[in-house]
């Protein structure tokens, strides 16, 4: 199941961490997860330094629809969701 991440969620208020988004995404059986783009980069924070962000999260994909099409592409997290594939 698509399921987007809470607005206060990853939003830098609190010092987020990974361990409340993988219970998230266990608690609500989450198949890929939706992010603005601001939740996107707090969780880029989150990981090691010298890693390439992750394009996956626990095995669930990451869909940033608010991020410019070019940055998603360029960060591998673009899904062509306007074409027919079979």
């Amino acid at each position: 199941m698509r399921k987007a991440l809470p607005d206060t969620m990853l939003n830098g208020k609190d010092q987020p961490r990974l361990s409340m988004l993988s219970n998230w995404v266990l608690d609500h059986q989450v198949t890929e997860i939706v992010m603005n783009e601001r939740q996107f980069w707090n969780f880029v924070q989150l990981q090691p330094i010298a890693e390439k962000p992750w394009m996956t999260f626990m095995g669930r994909q990451l869909r940033v629809p608010s991020m410019p099409e070019s940055a998603q592409k360029t960060l591998g997290i673009f899904e062509n969701a306007g074409t027919a594939t079979i």
